[in-house]
């Protein structure tokens, strides 16, 4: 039903911003491993992390349009569950399929249709330092078990998004594909459009698309500014009838400062909710983007500003 959406265009709100909101609105203190993952293990944790999902949803239901939540799993592969003393292997199979459990919990509880659950798989260094990135063929093996686990648990799609190389984003690409789930593939990019590796956006997505079958139902822009996502749409759709044919989904932060800036804050930055939504439905206007939804920055008052524009869109 997701692939069907996808392909026909139909208007789908993604989630906003997870770790941003647990860092700058609670007390909680974040582990510096696996992050939000953490969270599932305490009572505390995850009622936090329970009313932040449920904010989206709402507006999902608010609004009358079909919802895609990912889980809390950006940091449960093997390199961040070790170096949080969690265990192996096994220890990722169980954070990821207690975090899918999770928002199957989150999704039954509530009255609202379609809700589909993404398993997000981030890359295996900083996402915002290519050089940290492994090559395609380690990458497929790296991200193999966390690609398994969330599939086996129950997810509607397998989601890698801010991907800063095209190395590694084809080894992900070739771990998803070996399930039998639908995936896609997310990049983040500099203020040039182009991934941080230096890699057009075209050829990143034909590279996979050439190389990897299935190839993922759909290619995405997370984790940088709606002007910057403008600069990479407005160069590919000159670039490549095919590859902008692909990009289906922008996550977008809500504030222009470069992530490295954004980190080293102690509150949250962001754009008005209503300038980011009127980008957003932009954006998707413009470029036939039909999945949106916001990142690092962004909380329900984002979304419900977009939310309101995609629900006039679809009427």
């Amino acid at each position: 039903m997701l692939r069907d959406l996808i392909e026909s265009g139909t208007p789908i709100l993604a989630d906003a911003g997870i770790e941003t909101r647990i860092m700058f609105e609670t007390d909680l203190e974040l582990d510096p491993h696996i992050e939000v993952t953490a969270l599932l293990d305490q009572r505390d944790g995850r009622e936090v992390l329970r009313d932040v999902y449920a904010t989206y949803v709402d507006v999902a239901w608010a609004h009358g349009l079909p919802a895609i939540i990912g889980t809390p799993t950006f940091r449960a592969s093997l390199r961040y569950v070790e170096g949080a003393g969690r265990g192996g292997v096994e220890a990722v199979r169980r954070l990821n399929s207690e975090a899918v459990a999770f928002l199957h919990e989150i999704r039954s509880g509530g009255d609202h249709e379609p809700v589909f659950i993404a398993g997000v798989i981030g890359p295996y260094g900083d996402a915002y330092r290519p050089e940290d990135c492994l090559s395609h063929l380690d990458g497929a093996d790296y991200h193999a078990a966390q690609a398994e686990a969330l599939a086996e648990a129950g997810v509607d799609l397998l989601f890698a998004p801010t991907f800063p190389s095209v190395e590694e984003a084809h080894g992900a690409a070739v771990a998803m594909s070996q399930t039998s789930v639908p995936y896609a593939v997310s990049f983040v990019l500099n203020q040039r459009g182009r991934l941080l590796d230096g890699t057009y956006l075209h050829d990143a997505i034909e590279r996979i698309d050439d190389a990897v079958v299935p190839a993922p139902t759909h290619y995405g822009i997370s984790c940088v500014h709606p002007t910057v996502v403008r600069t990479a749409l407005q160069d590919l759709h000159v670039a490549s009838a095919r590859g902008a044919a692909r990009l289906r989904e922008v996550k977008a932060n809500g504030s222009s400062l470069a992530p490295g800036q954004l980190v080293a804050l102690d509150h949250a930055e962001s754009d008005p909710p209503e300038v980011f939504g009127e980008s957003m439905h932009q954006l998707g206007i413009d470029f036939g983007v039909s999945i949106l939804g916001g990142c690092c920055g962004t909380d329900a008052k984002h979304l419900a500003a977009l939310a309101r524009r995609l629900e006039a869109k679809a009427a």
